[in-house]
């Protein structure tokens, strides 16, 4: 990115953090509070490595209500706090920041987005998932298949053994 194209994002985002709509303007300040004019005009990386780092970081993070269908492993509990000079508690921002925290741990999607703790130590929790492609799904089918086939072959023996101790009628 240019220094013009990064000063130009800059000010796009002063001027959507001084917009009429409170969630508008709460996201636009948070993003030009991260936003560091340096960083977005560091060297560009290798289109490989940048596709890569891209989908870890710009991919949107669902929030569910229930456990998806679809095969997923639990990344584990994520947390946002309110910084501690803020008096009043800005829900908006802390859930913007937890789907921040989401997405650069590489989360597809949230579940149980609730407050924890009390409301003085003003902390949101949201358990983080990760979808599990077909490739994974048969690596693990295929790891499990010898534990499947043992057991299996445990309980014939097991039958076998029952069968031939049993007293005749």
């Amino acid at each position: 990115m240019s220094l013009q194209e990064a000063l130009d994002r800059a000010e796009k985002l002063k001027r959507l953090s001084s917009s009429s709509n409170p969630h508008e303007a709460a996201l636009a300040a948070m993003r030009l509070k991260s936003f560091d004019v340096n960083v977005a005009r560091a060297a560009r990386i290798d289109s490989s490595v940048a596709d890569e780092e891209s989908t870890d970081v710009d991919h949107p993070v669902e929030i569910l209500d229930d456990v998806p269908e679809v095969p997923y492993e639990t990344i584990g509990e994520l947390e946002a706090h309110q910084p501690q000079g803020k008096a009043k508690v800005n829900w908006d921002e802390l859930h913007f920041e937890l789907l921040k925290i989401a997405a650069r741990k590489g989360a597809d999607a949230l579940i149980n987005v609730q407050l924890k703790g009390t409301v003085d130590q003003k902390i949101l929790a949201a358990t983080a998932l990760k979808y599990l492609t077909p490739k994974e799904v048969l690596d693990i089918q295929q790891s499990k298949a010898l534990e499947m086939e043992e057991k299996a072959y445990f309980e014939a023996q097991k039958e076998r053994r029952d069968e031939a101790s049993a007293p005749g009628l």
